[in-house]
């Protein structure tokens, strides 16, 4: 498991990360203009308070989302540590406020949500609930029929969620959470909503 060192704090090193960024954001903006998107605006629009001087904050997040639906999992690793050392972006339930939060992504190209519900108190994360959402409203967790589908891989998401909660609950750290064989994709996933949520304890 890898281990995740703070970036130091240099302009220099700031700018290189902004610029891969930025590279990356480009494919978004034209995206976005396609109806074929299926992204929600401004589902995203609350957390921009975490980091309110830096118009580049949202679309980054944006194109991490992206970068999971069409990159290999070794770039999407890559591109979220980055993220989370370039703009501090919480991993962890302390300093939060006690409260229940709720961690939602864009819809993807499948017209899935990615979405966590979290408990916190007193500094800690004592309730977690993550599913991926369809815009029916039916989750990936509940679904038999996908659920069979994707047992051919070794796990199903009513394997792999459950995991994956129980591992934060424990670690009560979301980089500390494991993939399942066969669900790296949903772990990445999880931690984007999970991220998500612990910024809108934190503002």
């Amino acid at each position: 498991m890898p281990t995740y060192t703070p970036m130091k704090n240099s302009c220099i090193q700031c700018k290189q990360s902004k610029i891969l960024v930025l590279l990356l954001i480009i494919p978004i903006m034209a995206l976005s203009s396609c109806d074929s998107c299926n992204c929600t605006e401004d589902s995203l629009d609350e957390i921009k308070a975490f980091k309110p001087d830096d118009k580049y904050f949202k679309s980054s997040l944006v194109a991490l989302h992206f970068m999971m639906e069409t990159s290999p999992v070794a770039e999407v690793d890559t591109l979220f540590q980055q993220l989370i050392q370039l703009y501090e972006l919480p991993v962890k339930a302390e300093g939060a406020k006690d409260g229940s939060y709720i961690g939602s992504t864009p819809y993807d190209a499948f017209d899935y949500r990615h979405e966590v519900k979290i408990k916190i108190l007193n500094g800690k994360i004592v309730e977690v609930d993550y599913n991926e959402v369809k815009k029916d409203g039916k989750g990936k967790q509940e679904d038999e029929e996908y659920c069979a589908e994707m047992s051919v891989t070794g796990t199903t998401p009513a394997i792999a969620y459950p995991y994956m909660e129980e591992m934060l609950l424990t670690t009560q750290n979301m980089m500390e959470v494991d993939a399942v064989s066969g669900a790296s994709y949903s772990l990445h996933r999880f931690r984007l909503a999970m991220t998500i949520a612990l910024m809108k304890a934190i503002i």
